[in-house]
């Protein structure tokens, strides 16, 4: 029982991780300045990473985004 609840929660992790990795990958160039002109090539490598450090990269794009609402 508790090794699927730990399943299923890495699952979600990942699920959840992999919305914001691809979101990210398409927005990159807005949220991160260094990124311009990123090629498809390079938005691809990162969707890995960005998948496991998704809860740092939706910080990131929530302080963005209310920045520039301000």
């Amino acid at each position: 029982m508790t090794a699927d609840l730990i399943v299923h929660l890495g699952g979600a992790y990942l699920a959840i991780g992999l919305a914001c990795a691809l979101c990210f990958a398409a927005l990159v160039q807005r949220l991160e300045p260094s990124a311009r002109g990123a090629s498809l090539l390079f938005r691809l490598m990162i969707v890995p990473a960005a998948a496991l450090l998704w809860p740092l990269i939706a910080t990131r794009a929530l302080r963005a985004w209310r920045r520039s609402a301000a």
